[in-house]
């Protein structure tokens, strides 16, 4: 790569000179400018936009540290969510504490779904200098195009967006239903139950749906249970289900139904376990995945922050989508093993 160094050399400019006019930072005289714009040009110099980006950051540390806002786009459903859930919590936790090290501050913009209020979002980040903008998890895809994102990086968390994808960063539910689902298996479960509200499968793509029959299918001892996934899920829909399929281990959202259960006469977990796909949204201390939701808020904040570096800005031709697995919790609610039952 040609270096500044080797463009002074050629012009016999200083190497401050020849950095300031690459820069076009104003205060090299026009005709020097166009002197060693012609050199770098003739020479095949090609600017480092990273390392362009991160020697001012440097310069700018100097002065503060503070290098800038990242807009979190909320709803007011979302805002509550944010403010009370312990998964959002520790979502922004983690966003939040690698932001800072980073040296950006979060700041929380609400909007509502109108294209009036959007457009009114979408010049208040302009004019407030705001380079990144992170969207949250929403409860379903949202139509946002009267923001215009060429102004801005952006990382998005699951797929929040109608119409369009950004890079985004989600749990790998796909892969961690199917890590469950093994070792329930290993346990001695042998007639596992997919039970959750359609909306929340259907807002990560049927990702639970599709590991689980995927696991099905593939499985040689499991048995087939009919997925339950419901537009709304309420205690007579399933009990009704649940007599009818006689899953032996249920994997839901909701911790409900284990109180459901127990008012029907089943006993959690001598009759049938329960394991939660988000322990964060469980009010009891079941069994259940840890989607990690502290780890998924610094992986956004790390990858809004490279391209605000890279000044990669829009929609990206390709998006990449950055999945991490869940941990397994132990819980009360499946046993260690299934007696009379081989693994």
């Amino acid at each position: 790569m040609v270096s500044i160094r080797q463009i002074s050399k050629e012009t016999n400019f200083s190497i401050a000179t020849v950095s300031e006019a690459l820069r076009n930072t104003g205060r090299v005289k026009e005709h020097t400018r166009a002197k060693i714009l012609q050199a770098a040009e003739k020479l095949g110099y090609e600017r480092n936009a990273l390392i362009g980006d991160v020697m001012s950051k440097v310069r700018l540390s100097q002065i503060s540290s503070l290098k800038g806002n990242i807009a979190v786009l909320e709803s007011e459903n979302f805002k509550k969510n944010r403010q009370s859930s312990d998964w959002h919590i520790k979502l922004f936790d983690g966003a939040n504490f690698r932001a800072n090290e980073l040296g950006y501050k979060l700041d929380f913009f609400p909007f509502d779904s109108t294209n009036q209020s959007l457009k009114r979002l979408n010049d208040i980040l302009y004019n407030r200098h705001i380079e990144g903008v992170f969207l949250p998890p929403y409860t379903g895809a949202r139509d946002m195009d009267a923001i215009d994102w060429n102004r801005f990086s952006t990382v998005q968390l699951d797929y929040g967006l109608e119409k369009v994808r950004m890079h985004t960063v989600m749990p790998d539910h796909h892969t961690s239903i199917i890590n469950t689902l093994n070792k329930l298996e290993s346990l001695g479960y042998r007639r596992p139950g997919l039970c959750t509200e359609n909306f929340q499968d259907k807002r990560i793509y049927m990702k639970w749906y599709a590991g689980f029959k995927a696991y099905e299918n593939w499985s040689t001892v499991c048995e087939k249970i009919p997925v339950f996934e419901p537009d709304k899920l309420s205690k007579e829909n399933f009990i009704n289900w649940y007599t009818e399929n006689k899953p032996d281990v249920i994997l839901g959202h909701n911790s409900d139904l284990i109180m459901w259960l127990e008012s029907a006469g089943f006993r959690v977990p001598e009759d049938v376990g329960f394991f939660s796909l988000n322990l964060h949204h469980s009010k009891l201390k079941t069994a259940g995945l840890n989607l990690r939701p502290d780890v998924l808020g610094a992986a956004a904040i790390d990858i809004l922050v490279s391209q605000i570096r890279l000044q990669q800005k829009g929609v990206p031709k390709i998006a990449y989508t950055t999945a991490i697995e869940a941990e397994w919790v132990d819980g009360y609610s499946i046993k260690e093993s299934k007696p009379g039952l081989k693994s």
